[in-house]
């Protein structure tokens, strides 16, 4: 009797403390898996919502919950705590057409331009666009062949369009029914993610602001800003075509799944956008950490990379997953 408590007792120690690192499998459905960066291993902060890269390997992790960016020179570095000054951002986006950083800085509602985060110093920042006031902006991508960087207020599911803070701006209304969180640019095409209906939105034509829209499969038929599969349906937060395939994640949590399974469908991946709409996907959930809400992508050099934070207790396993193909 004494033996088996003593071993539950250690085996409770050991799940513990182990790390996001000791919960992820290395391998499954074709990819392996590595945790990237991770809070407490070396990093003090955490809400991880997305990881950016930028010149000449350099690197930069928005920690949104923390209020702070975390760079890095090359990945044979030490993350960094920059000293600018941001509010619940939840990702950046590197121009190299400018050598700039576009950031939307959400608790402020700006989007803001600058050049080192090592520095406290802000090149540019706006509060409006084409007379439309910024209302908790959340996410900035770029087109790099054009060079049109684009932002969006996801309440609203206004897209805002521009080369740089002031110049050659444009907007356009996307019809996202409800919260919107992302905006993806792949293959050529602008996407804007619903995440309350579970709603991809593709962009056909910016001028004559026509949209092609794809529902998820949802037997629930309702509208939430954050759940879990049973109780809400896909609740997106982000989507990204990487190697053939689309990748999505939910925003789904303990506290808000009603004692549901919170991690079903969290991570899911389909071949096609209609796919998503007949609900003809795979489960990916167990490639990310029981208990921790995957957010924001990032594909870069034939990996995809996975934003990951604990919504019930900040920093506790926040992590980036790095995914390449098996």
């Amino acid at each position: 009797m004494v033996k088996l408590l003593t071993y539950l007792l250690l085996a409770v120690w050991a799940h513990l403390h182990c790390s996001a690192e000791d919960l992820v499998p290395k391998e499954g459905f074709g990819l392996k898996v590595s945790t990237y960066a991770e809070s407490g291993k070396g990093i003090s902060f955490g809400g991880f919502t997305h990881i950016a890269f930028g010149q000449g390997g350099s690197e930069i992790i928005t920690a949104c919950i923390t209020h702070r960016f975390l760079y890095r020179n090359s990945p044979k570095e030490s993350f960094l705590e920059s000293p600018l000054s941001v509010k619940r951002h939840h990702s950046v986006v590197y121009n190299p057409r400018d050598n700039l950083y576009y950031a939307n800085d959400t608790g402020n509602h700006r989007i803001i331009a600058f050049s080192d985060p090592s520095k406290n110093e802000i090149t540019a920042e706006t509060k409006e666009i084409c007379g439309i006031k910024l209302q908790r902006p959340h996410d900035t991508v770029i087109d790099p062949a054009s060079g049109w960087i684009y932002a969006l207020n996801p309440s609203s599911g206004h897209i805002f369009r521009f080369t740089a803070i002031g110049e050659n701006e444009s907007v356009i209304k996307a019809p996202a029914q409800g919260y919107a969180r992302a905006l993806t640019f792949t293959n050529g095409k602008l996407y804007a993610i619903g995440s309350s209906k579970g709603r991809i939105v593709e962009v056909v034509d910016w001028e004559k602001q026509t949209f092609k829209v794809y529902d998820s499969f949802d037997p629930t038929n309702r509208q939430a800003a954050a759940g879990s599969w049973e109780t809400t349906g896909l609740v997106l937060n982000d989507a990204e075509f990487f190697n053939g395939h689309w990748y999505a994640t939910s925003y789904f949590t303990k506290s808000c799944a009603k004692g549901t399974d919170f991690n079903e469908n969290k991570f899911i991946r389909f071949k096609t956008l209609d796919d998503l709409v007949s609900g003809d996907w795979t489960d990916l959930s167990s490639l990310v950490p029981g208990g921790l809400t995957p957010y924001f992508m990032t594909v870069n050099n034939n990996k995809l990379y996975l934003a990951t934070f604990n919504h019930e207790s900040t920093s506790k396993g926040d992590s980036i997953l790095e995914f390449s193909i098996h």
